[in-house]
């Protein structure tokens, strides 16, 4: 790496970052507070959690939701909504984190809980160096309204203690009108998240 300090450093500010900086996530007041530029992504900023426990990615057009409960550092709960507006697509996702021995340990328990919702779809175990994942899907009609359910159990392989359940879907912003919710945005969205979790 090649370092100059006889040069005066560029002031210049990135497209992107400039993008981001003024976004719908970073312009909402509540969800600044978690939030902050990630140079390495596009359409994404970091969370930092209010435990401090874990990082993850967060899409620059939502906005942490009223619902928000934190317990010290061993327990937090969030949910994210943003929209998809000339689609009428929405787009919400639920997160709990845990780090303790009787939950965020107990995976088994956690992904059983993803096969009651999963009513016998399948699930898909992969890892990487970080972390252990658990994830699943279901499409489903309720009352004639098209849902995409995506859920996920993310477990750290550097902490035993900490994991996140994960559920989100996609369905219509208006529910008096028409929508695809099996876009494939929605679940290159939800992919996206799962894997970027750093705790």
């Amino acid at each position: 790496m090649n370092i100059s300090v006889d040069k005066a450093p560029d002031k210049s500010v990135d497209p992107n970052e400039e993008k981001l900086l003024n976004s719908r996530a970073m312009k909402d007041a509540y969800s600044a507070k978690f939030l902050s530029n990630n140079p390495k992504e596009k359409d994404y900023l970091t969370f930092t959690s209010g435990t401090k426990g874990y990082k993850m990615l967060f899409y620059k057009d939502a906005i942490v939701n009223d619902f928000y409960e934190i317990h010290g550092k061993i327990f937090e709960r969030l949910t994210v909504t943003f929209e998809y507006k000339p689609d009428n697509l929405l787009v919400y996702q639920d997160m709990t984190y845990y780090d303790s021995e009787h939950l965020g340990a107990n995976v088994d328990y956690l992904v059983g809980e993803m096969k009651e919702e999963l009513k016998g779809e399948k699930i898909k175990h992969f890892e990487d160096d970080e972390n252990v994942y658990y994830t699943g899907k279901i499409f489903k009609y309720d009352e004639k309204i098209p849902y995409s359910f995506f859920y996920a159990v993310i477990h750290s392989k550097k902490h035993d203690t900490k994991s996140v359940e994960f559920y989100g879907y996609g369905s219509c912003s208006d529910v008096d009108k028409t929508c695809n919710a099996k876009d494939e945005r929605i679940e290159k969205h939800f992919n996206k998240i799962i894997r970027s979790f750093e705790f």
